[in-house]
């Protein structure tokens, strides 16, 4: 039997075995429904593993192209019979290739820029506070300062032009609901989730808590992120990272989360809009991670004139937008078709907007629905609240 060392001692060496082959996993995989090849499906590559540990196949640049080929959606662990943690399986199957030097270049690249920069995208810290450049909004006294709410953009956010405005969509949130928040700039790291996703196991708690180091300094309680896979690398690093303060550990939200506190407070006035019909796209992570789905829908119906149609697949059957786990590095052609496919659902319902609270499914639908020649509106749901509040008084002004 050939030895899988890093899958074995995680504790899922058996889990090829448990697999009952039942072919639920297959059916809601999104890349099975584009190769149609039963290895590019979750039951055609544990079948694959099964055989490497019984020495009939190699671990080869095959068999790990075939397991970057896999966005980490979930999907498959969440309609398992068997209830095997198939998010786990794939992501230790990951930690196997890397620490055998196998993991594909751009993996490689995301978590060196991480190690090296702060960041994916290899930008630095200089960078993290364009968003901010012309904002309206002052933020100089909110960086570092002392609060009970603390705000995380993640990297997308903070360093993609075509996202910024979200961060400032959440500033104008919580300033027009009066909130006392900090922001940490330019001190700001990666949560550290691209080098879990290329399998860089050893590195990622590292990483991981700098940011939660910094917020505990600066007296936080709360943290709001744009990114729910931020909070996804908190949950799972906190095992052995422990985040808290004394005995209250942190509480961690979406920014759906904490924007419905402040709806349901009363602290958020909207004006009256124009027969608006939006759907909504649940995250992978935000859905089946995070149980998060009623919050957002709940924001969206309590805005007059806004009204809510549902698509296909939706809730914890979401389908993935296909930017998630690498895919859009490792295989950008495959990522991009299976955000075509999440968009066809979009465009059979009466709505001219599509709002999610992910960037990368932001950045997916958005780049389909441009390749596709869709007239539909991609939003985060810190976009589409923002717009629609009453917009504060001016000074002078009656």
């Amino acid at each position: 039997m050939t030895r899988l060392d890093v899958i074995e001692e995680s504790g899922h060496g058996d889990d090829p075995y448990i697999c009952a082959s039942c072919g639920n996993c297959t059916m809601v995989c999104p890349t099975f429904r584009l190769g149609k090849w039963e290895s590019f499906g979750p039951r055609g590559r544990l079948q694959v593993t099964k055989n490497i540990l019984e020495g009939k196949a190699k671990f080869d640049e095959e068999y790990v192209r075939k397991l970057f080929m896999c966005s980490l959606c979930e999907n498959c662990a969440s309609v398992c019979t068997t209830s095997l943690k198939l998010d786990e399986f794939w992501r230790e199957a990951r930690a196997q290739a890397w620490e055998m030097g196998m993991a594909p270049k751009p993996a490689k690249y995301a978590s060196s820029s991480i190690m090296r920069y702060g960041d994916p995208l290899a930008m630095g810290s200089s960078s993290r506070l364009r968003w901010a450049q012309d904002f309206e909004i002052d933020i100089t006294d909110r960086i570092e300062a002392n609060a009970k709410v603390g705000y995380i953009l993640g990297c997308d956010v903070a360093l993609k032009p075509q996202l910024n405005d979200i961060a400032r969509s959440m500033v104008k949130i919580l300033e027009h609901a009066g909130v006392e928040y900090t922001l940490l700039g330019e001190k700001e790291t990666c949560c550290g989730a691209p080098m879990l996703w290329a399998g860089n196991k050893s590195e990622v708690h590292l990483i991981a808590e700098k940011n939660y180091l910094l917020l505990e300094e600066l007296g936080v309680e709360k943290v709001i992120f744009s990114c729910p896979s931020c909070i996804y690398i908190w949950h799972i690093v906190g095992s052995t990272t422990p985040h808290k303060r004394g005995n209250s550990p942190l509480k961690l939200y979406t920014s759906s989360q904490f924007i419905s506190i402040l709806d349901k407070n009363g602290l958020l006035a909207y004006r009256e809009q124009p027969m608006i019909t939006v759907t909504y796209h649940d995250p992978c992570i935000s859905a089946r991670r995070l149980g998060i789905y009623h919050q957002p829908r709940d924001l969206i119906e309590h805005i007059p004139g806004v009204y809510k149609v549902e698509m296909a697949y939706s809730g914890t059957e979401t389908r993935c937008c296909g930017w998630h786990g690498l895919l859009n590095l490792t295989n950008p052609l495959v990522s991009l078709e299976i955000a075509e496919m999440r968009m066809r659902d979009v465009s059979v319902t009466p709505a001219s907007r599509v709002i999610s609270e992910c960037p990368r499914c932001i950045q997916a639908l958005d780049t389909a629905g441009q390749t596709m020649q869709y007239e539909l509106k991609v939003q985060d749901i810190t976009q589409l609240v923002a717009e629609c509040l009453v917009e504060p008084e001016k000074d002078g002004g009656s």
